[in-house]
């Protein structure tokens, strides 16, 4: 092809492909995946043994997605057997919705909530990173630290009271890796949505497995990883099975609000899809009303007050 009628057609393509929002997200992409190959290569292990007794930490993304997240808690603190929850990291990704005055008290009641607040390289896979990278700080000389991460995006609510301990049971039951909703989307290996996907933190820490990196599946390298090294996989169809649900697309909606110029504003793939569960929009409006109260802004302390009450359960004690 003649090098100017080449360079036009892949500006007609650039065009379709959203312009260069589409180029500053595959640039973006790529530099992230290479720079936390080397972060992983290069930092201290901080491996945690997985001898059985389940510990979870929970990582969640907060990108002006406040709303959401205090529904997500909500419903996470009416979960059985809260002590097995070590500690709740809360990335904070620059947030302009107004909820940073909210998170900030709401660790300072809860002693295993930890917020970690970004400015920069506002993405979610660099965000879950940051959390576990201070889940390491906050668990180093810990004789007790957790030993599996659940990350968790702040748009999914908990359906039935016993979602964790199923979670649990599969890493108990079967020796899994990782454990979450697979989907069949054609691609190798697992293909588990970032939002609610659990590893255990030795898998996480091996300096073989593909870290968690800027990417429209952060996880996804990562799981393959995991899988092609010959580790077990097992799936938990959290939304199918109705434990969970997983609303989706709250990131991009926050930023067409909040942060028009990041490249998550002109995404595509807009509408919430709810994991394609039957009736998921009817159920997670129902969940929004039984809880429209104590979300709002007025009552905010009122909702810290019943957040601290019910997450005092957490890792069966205080520790601050």
């Amino acid at each position: 092809m003649h090098p100017v009628r080449g360079f036009r057609s892949a500006w007609r393509r650039l065009q379709k492909a959203d312009g260069w929002n589409a180029v500053r997200r595959r640039s973006t992409m790529w530099l992230d995946r290479r720079w936390a190959r080397l972060e992983k290569r290069w930092k201290p292990n901080s491996a945690v043994p997985f001898v059985g007794d389940l510990r979870l930490a929970i990582v969640t993304v907060n990108f002006s997605t406040t709303r959401e997240l205090k529904s997500m808690l909500l419903t996470l603190s009416k979960q059985d057997e809260l002590e097995m929850i070590h500690r709740l990291i809360v990335v904070d990704n620059g947030s302009r919705d107004g909820g940073l005055p909210f998170l900030r008290a709401l660790a300072q009641r809860v002693p295993r909530l930890y917020l970690v607040e970004r400015r920069r390289w506002l993405h979610h896979g660099p965000a879950l990173r940051a959390g576990v990278r201070e889940l390491d700080r906050l668990d180093a000389g810990d004789p007790h630290p957790a030993d599996v991460l659940l990350f968790c995006d702040p748009d999914v609510v908990f359906l039935r009271p016993h979602a964790l301990v199923a979670l649990a049971g599969s890493f108990l039951a079967h020796d899994a890796a990782l454990v979450g909703e697979v989907r069949s989307s054609g691609r190798p290996g697992p293909d588990i949505q970032a939002s609610f996907v659990a590893v255990r933190r030795d898998v996480y820490a091996m300096r073989d497995i593909a870290p968690i990196t800027h990417d429209g599946s952060p996880a996804y390298r990562h799981q393959l990883a995991i899988a092609e090294a010959g580790l077990t996989v097992v799936d938990l169809p959290a939304n199918r099975n109705g434990l969970i649900l997983h609303k989706g697309r709250a990131g991009v909606a926050a930023a067409r609000n909040y942060r028009t110029g990041h490249a998550y504003s002109t995404a595509r793939s807009r509408e919430p899809h709810f994991m394609g569960v039957p009736d998921g929009e009817a159920t997670w409006a129902a969940v929004e009303a039984e809880n429209a109260e104590l979300m709002s802004v007025e009552r905010e302390a009122e909702l810290i007050d019943v957040l601290a009450t019910r997450f005092a359960a957490f890792g069966g004690g205080e520790d601050r």
